[in-house]
């Protein structure tokens, strides 16, 4: 009777980083959890700061960023959070950048897009290895905050890939 009372409960959350964003100085962590059979909500956070030196110049730039998905699952076979799904998402984030000779720069983005993806889930029981593959399209916009006249918007492909645990 405990295995099955386990194994309904087992791997309703997950907690996932972006391995590719940590190659380029990009820390992005995410949470999702089950909030039923066929659905599930995702939030999460991603934080980027580098120096770069050009010539006598060092520009000392940073980023924060949120996200929010909300996940449909379709497979017939399996719960949430595993299988094909489809979600939509919003993300804000916020950057600035100065030089060592004093001039500044920042800008804010929103944006706003659909995904597709299959997300797995390794191993029985109550934990196991997730890997989170996606794709889609997302309207992006960019404008200034300070010091500079950048101002974007249009859409952009989008690709995700993700490992975590589950439990």
């Amino acid at each position: 009777m405990m295995v099955g009372i386990l194994s309904v409960n087992a791997q309703k959350n997950v907690v996932k980083a972006n391995p590719l964003g940590l190659a380029f100085g990009i820390a992005d962590l995410s949470y999702e959890r089950a909030v039923s059979d066929k659905s599930s909500f995702e939030i999460g956070m991603s934080y980027f700061g580098a120096n770069v030196t050009a010539g006598n110049e060092v520009i000392k730039s940073s980023a924060i960023g949120g996200e929010g998905k909300y996940k449909f699952y379709f497979s017939s076979d399996k719960n949430a959070p595993r299988g094909w799904y489809a979600a939509p998402f919003v993300s804000y984030s916020k950057a600035s950048a100065s030089t060592s000779s004093g001039e500044e720069a920042g800008f804010s983005s929103f944006s706003g897009g659909a995904l597709a993806g299959y997300q797995w889930v390794f191993g029985g029981g109550n934990s196991g290895f997730a890997l989170d593959l996606n794709f889609g399209a997302q309207y992006m916009s960019v404008a200034e905050t300070e010091g500079t006249t950048v101002s974007i918007d249009g859409f952009l492909p989008r690709l995700g890939l993700s490992i975590g645990y589950a439990w």
